[in-house]
């Protein structure tokens, strides 16, 4: 079966993508990944084939995570940054999508349906995140998070409300040149292509986002998405010294961030490391450079893969990615989380809510101060370490890529023979 799997992210959005790609071409799928350009290299290493879409990842990623870009904003954020390509990258999406039989598509709305109704093919809806309506947390992206079950129920409404305006703007003309009727505003997921219902899989564990009671049948949970294989990896010598010098490191690392001032970011790190007496292992993201000033309790990485380094840590001090979140916890770390935006502040209360690390730090509140505390906190509140070795236990019996895998061929036979969605599956 020939499958497009479309991602517009940054490597948190395309790196597990990657990981189901590969379960899906070993089973002998032929895998086609639509992205952003710079991710090029690593899926066609990974033995896939790759479509590029039009766009600046750095831009959008740096527009949709600045500390204020929650709710309203963070729409406008979003339209900011595709307003110019949108008719490029409808014509991308056309034709990456072109001689598939079946679409993988990460949350953009119902732009990904409309191409899966263009040639009446499956799609199938994957979520980092909570996009579905339910009593029990907000929308992801809502600027308030704690306001009780009317709010969590009202947040999905008006969330669906803005995004259906939006894609009205932007996808009503170009329906009608391609002979489909326009979709309607919605206060809801319209999980409809062509009479047919749009199965659903987060990307998450039950184990620490327990299944909201209220969502519907075509919904599923598969486990958090992991490389099962042995890591292949030989560190660098003076990185393989500085881990035998001293006590374990704390792992500090903020990914694909870009907003703010990076540069303040790193020397409030390195005030912090200074204060609190820890060591750490600092990994430059996109937007970060290694200091000029050397200090013999850090060591600077570029690109390191976590399942290598984290079982070297004492702990980990992240952005709070979803799946950064799932491997520093796998890896039995206690956790602090410094959210950006996005879905960040999301799954710092989960790590908070589990008893895994301190309460989270947002990053615009950030200080040398309360990180030093909060690396202090992390590696010498033995309930942290007790809670994330429990959870680590019980994710690592978890295999997300095939339970992933096995809906999607069974959402295909299901479209193909006209069957109802599948009762939600939970690991």
């Amino acid at each position: 079966m020939k499958i497009t799997m479309i991602t517009l992210g940054s490597t948190g959005d395309v790196r597990p993508y990657m990981l189901l790609g590969r379960e899906l071409h070993e089973r002998g799928h032929e895998v086609t990944i639509a992205a952003f350009a710079p991710f090029q290299g690593m899926i066609e290493e990974a033995g896939m084939s790759f479509y590029p879409i039009s766009g600046d990842v750095v831009d959008m990623m740096g527009r949709l995570l600045q500390p204020d870009a929650v709710g309203v904003r963070y729409l406008k954020e979003f339209e900011k940054g595709i307003r110019d390509i949108a008719p490029m990258l409808l014509d991308d999406l056309l034709h990456c999508a072109e001689g598939a039989e079946a679409i993988v598509c990460t949350f953009f709305g119902t732009m990904f349906y409309s191409i899966a109704e263009k040639y009446d093919i499956p799609c199938i809806q994957t979520q980092y995140f909570p996009m579905d309506p339910c009593k029990d947390m907000p929308i992801s992206s809502a600027p308030f998070r704690k306001l009780g079950k009317w709010w969590n129920v009202l947040s999905y409404r008006i969330g669906y409300l803005l995004i259906s305006a939006l894609e009205h703007r932007y996808l009503s003309d170009w329906r009608k040149e391609n002979d489909m009727a326009k979709r309607r505003v919605r206060l809801r997921p319209d999980y409809d292509v062509k009479g047919k219902q749009v199965p659903v899989i987060y990307a998450m564990s039950p184990t620490l986002v327990p299944r909201p009671e209220d969502w519907a049948d075509n919904i599923h949970m598969s486990g958090f998405w992991w490389d099962e294989r042995p890591v292949d990896y030989t560190p660098d010598p003076a990185l393989a010294e500085f881990l035998r010098a001293g006590d374990e490191p704390v792992y500090i690392g903020f990914g694909s961030m870009v907003s703010g001032d990076m540069g303040e970011l790193a020397e409030i790190i390195r005030q912090a490391v200074k204060l609190s007496g820890v060591r750490a292992v600092v990994a430059l993201g996109w937007g970060q450079q290694e200091a000029k000033t050397k200090d013999a309790n850090i060591f600077y990485v570029k690109s390191v893969p976590h399942d290598w380094l984290f079982p070297h840590m004492a702990g980990a001090v992240h952005h709070g990615g979803a799946g950064t979140t799932a491997t520093s916890l796998r890896h039995a770390l206690p956790t602090l989380v410094v959210p950006f935006g996005g879905d960040q502040p999301f799954w710092a209360e989960r790590v908070y809510a589990a008893g895994c690390g301190p309460k989270a730090i947002p990053r615009d509140k950030l200080t040398a101060e309360n990180l030093a505390e909060g690396l202090r906190a992390l590696i010498s509140n033995p309930e942290y370490t007790r809670n994330a070795a429990c959870i680590g236990e019980a994710l690592r019996n978890e295999h997300g890529c095939a339970n992933a895998a096995d809906l999607i061929e069974k959402a295909v036979w299901d479209w193909e023979n006209g069957n109802p969605a599948q009762d939600g599956m939970n690991i």
